[in-house]
């Protein structure tokens, strides 16, 4: 029994070390985005599902723009 907690022990001491590893890499990215002005991480999600559908719509216009100049492609 006593060699199965000390198992538990380790595990949830490696557990422990992984999870504030995490949050210290977390904290440091998040500080690294805010001081570069990038807040992709903390924006609201419909801010962010805006800026998404903004850049498709002009991946899409340019697409369809370039399509409509080369001679023989009907659209």
């Amino acid at each position: 029994m006593a060699q199965y907690l000390s198992i538990a022990v380790r595990a949830f001491g490696v557990g422990a070390i992984i999870v504030i590893i995490a949050v210290a890499t977390r904290q440091v990215y998040l500080q690294v985005a805010a001081d570069d002005g990038f807040t992709g991480a903390d924006q609201e999600p419909t801010a962010t599902m805006m800026m998404r559908c903004k850049a498709m719509h002009g991946r899409l216009q340019n697409r369809h723009s370039s399509a409509c100049s080369k001679p023989g492609l009907i659209v």
